[in-house]
């Protein structure tokens, strides 16, 4: 019989070939597949006659709504969270905008990709050209109505940053679950 130290070693030398990337990529995706599965009329190809597990018994509506909800404060708290223990500053635009990309990314994985169209200290605008959510959604063929995101980002994007800097103010004003190709961020000083 092996010994579980033996097993645990054989085991600890495997993942040692698998790099720490690779590792992190594996477990986002996996853990926003959980998220995903909830909520989708068809899961996985071999689950494609499933109707969901959560959202088809509340609908659409209700599905978007308890997401917002669920989603909106749960990111609030991992940017508050993140803004803590990295003790990161949010005076002005960038570095608020610097915040959401570290909490997105330890939230969504390394898919995560943006550009900025404009980036100084009073006005950010940020576009989000891949997401880890949507790359879910896209690859189990998540009926459209029932992709939360765009709402969740919505809120997120607005409201989030009442609570970390009320001198800012943040806007969606694209969005991929929108049909727009990319989800976008205004992130500016509110005028006095």
């Amino acid at each position: 019989m092996v010994e579980l130290s033996e097993k645990k070693k054989g085991i600890e030398e495997l993942l040692e070939k698998i790099p720490p990337e690779r590792r992190w990529a594996i477990t986002a995706k996996y853990l926003l597949g959980i998220a995903v599965l909830q909520g989708e009329k068809k899961t996985a190809p071999e689950m494609i006659k499933d109707e969901g597990i959560i959202a088809p018994v509340l609908g659409a509506e209700k599905w978007i709504e308890m997401n917002v909800k669920i989603y909106g404060e749960g990111i609030l708290q991992s940017a508050l969270w993140v803004k803590e223990t990295f003790n990161l500053p949010v005076e002005n635009a960038i570095e608020y905008c610097n915040l959401t990309v570290v909490n997105l990314t330890l939230c969504g994985g390394p898919e995560l990709e943006f550009e900025y169209v404009e980036k100084t200290p009073e006005r950010v605008v940020v576009r989000w050209t891949k997401c880890p959510y949507m790359e879910r959604y896209k690859e189990w063929e998540v009926d459209p109505a029932f992709i939360p995101c765009g709402a969740s980002h919505k809120i997120y994007a607005e409201e989030r940053i009442k609570k970390i800097n009320p001198k800012l103010n943040s806007k969606l004003t694209k969005a991929m679950p929108w049909g727009d190709p990319y989800c976008e961020d205004i992130i500016e000083f509110k005028e006095e």
